[in-house]
């Protein structure tokens, strides 16, 4: 019976499984648990949760707290917002006025004291009660709305007007919905850019296809693999993104065979962004493992869509291999392609350029809104950069306060989304990890790309490729260590 009710669970599609899902979580655990100690093999059940829900708990950077007590394997852990208790069973040599990382259960890493300031001068937020009598009333009666209902495209719109304390107050509205819905859970993707090769032509993008200019990369499936392997096995990561430009040089069986070899010798939640590929090739990859999708529409305006793909300059064998059916609405077939990846399994991500020549207030309103109509799981949206060897090399890059102010508002409108910061966002803002994590942002992506390709992979001019070693230490363990911990938890 626990067996049939932890599988039934995972795979059910009731609107109301969120909602559900904090309330039997633990019993779910405990089920899962009883299974696994009578029949090892469905140790697989753990990965079928991880993908139906993406839990944070051995994946993520959280909040410390510094121990006042220890009775019993359980620590009182003083936060900065009051004291939780929380197990200690899978830490070894625990003493009161240690530093622990906890998830919403039980401690994970022991970090010192340093380490436990760092982390928390990047996700604490000061309170900013003091700003509820100097905002502007409507903007008040706004924030409020967005508490009990969807906010409609006027209010949205305020929103992105704001400044100054009316700014400061949607900021802290944000970070107080993250807090709410997804605690303080920051996780940790890592990108592995695995080819710089493009059919397409968007007029932004240094990929595309008629840069000349760009020296061209295509990673072998075992180097792929092995930079996977690498990441999940030895350094921690649980959740890897591939990404490549609209790459036809790899065929669908090779990127379904990339799929497998990496879930073969991987546990991960492996997302693949590989552009407009056919949704037979998508059905292959997701049959051989794949978990998620990253394909973003870019712009919800058709006009703006048109103008920045210059969709002419395909082939007709090009536009087979991606199944374009409507030649009239380029827009609709990337959208179409989102619905369906939906529909056949995928947690998709998806979403915008913030600050493309010609976009309005309006447009990016809209495209918050259609994130929203989607049902998209992780927003991603960025600012436009300008690349060199384009035709928009020397248009003005998008607005930082104008992302930021993106990603408070698709907080509050998409309250449990995963919402990244983007590496555009931090080559434009060195401080924008530190900034959109406190206006309602909750992941961050890391670049596995190896150094000798990395370099080429320019869809914009100046991109940062560093990834934070030290984060990655107080945010990841590897597997031995995650699945030893989850034992003890559960055991």
């Amino acid at each position: 019976q626990g067996d049939f009710a932890c599988l039934f669970i995972i795979h059910t599609n009731s609107p109301t499984k969120r909602q559900i899902f904090p309330v039997i979580k633990q019993n779910l655990l405990k089920i899962i648990n009883q299974i696994i100690s009578v029949k090892p093999n469905l140790e697989f059940v753990w990965n079928l949760v991880l993908s139906a829900w993406n839990l944070p708990d051995i994946m993520c950077l959280t909040i410390p707290g510094k121990v006042l007590e220890i009775k019993n394997n359980k620590a009182l852990l003083q936060m900065q917002r009051g004291v939780r208790p929380i197990s200690i069973g899978a830490l070894k040599n625990i003493k009161v006025g240690d530093w622990l990382l906890a998830t919403v259960d039980f401690a994970v890493k022991k970090i010192n004291k340093k380490e436990a300031g760092e982390i928390l001068e990047l996700l604490e937020t000061k309170d900013n009660l003091s700003l509820i009598n100097k905002i502007n009333p409507k903007i008040k009666e706004i924030l409020k709305n967005a508490s009990s209902r969807d906010l409609k495209k006027q209010e949205i719109l305020a929103l992105l007007k704001t400044n100054g304390n009316d700014a400061k107050s949607l900021f802290s509205e944000a970070d107080i919905t993250r807090k709410t819905y997804l605690k303080d859970f920051i996780c940790i993707h890592g990108i592995v850019e695995f080819s710089n090769y493009c059919q397409n032509n968007c007029q932004y993008c240094g990929l595309r296809q008629d840069n000349k200019k760009l020296k061209r990369y295509r990673m072998s499936i075992n180097e792929i693999v092995k930079v996977a392997d690498n990441a999940c096995n030895k350094i921690g990561y649980k959740m890897i993104v591939l990404q490549s430009g609209l790459d036809f040089g790899y065929s669908n069986d090779e990127l379904v065979r990339l799929t497998y070899e990496i879930k073969k010798y991987c546990r991960c939640f492996l997302f693949v962004s590989v552009g407009e590929r056919s949704l037979e090739c998508y059905k292959k990859m997701k049959k051989a493992g794949a978990d998620g999708a990253l394909l973003r529409f870019e712009t919800s305006n058709e006009k703006l869509y048109k103008k920045i793909h210059n969709e002419k300059l395909k082939t007709k064998e090009q536009k087979s291999k991606m199944q374009i059916k409507n030649e009239k609405s380029i827009l609709s077939n990337r959208l179409n392609l989102i619905r369906n990846l939906q529909k056949i399994g995928y947690y998709v991500a998806s979403g915008f350029l913030i600050g493309l020549p010609g976009q309005t207030l309006e447009d990016i309103t809209d495209d918050i809104l259609m994130c929203k109509k989607l049902g998209i799981q992780m927003v991603t949206f960025g600012p436009f950069v300008p690349c060199k060897n384009t035709s928009y090399q020397t248009k003005k890059s998008g607005n930082m306060d104008l992302v930021y102010k993106t990603i408070a508002i698709s907080r509050l409108l998409i309250k449990r989304a995963r919402i990244p910061i983007t590496t555009a966002a931090e080559t434009q803002d060195f401080k924008a990890r530190h900034f959109g994590l406190q206006r309602g942002a909750n992941s961050l992506m890391f670049n596995l790309t190896p150094k000798k390709y990395a370099k080429d992979y320019k869809i914009y001019s100046n991109k940062v490729y560093s990834r934070d070693k030290k984060l990655e230490k107080l945010a990841l363990f590897s597997n031995k260590e995650s699945w030893k911990m989850i034992e003890k938890e559960l055991g």
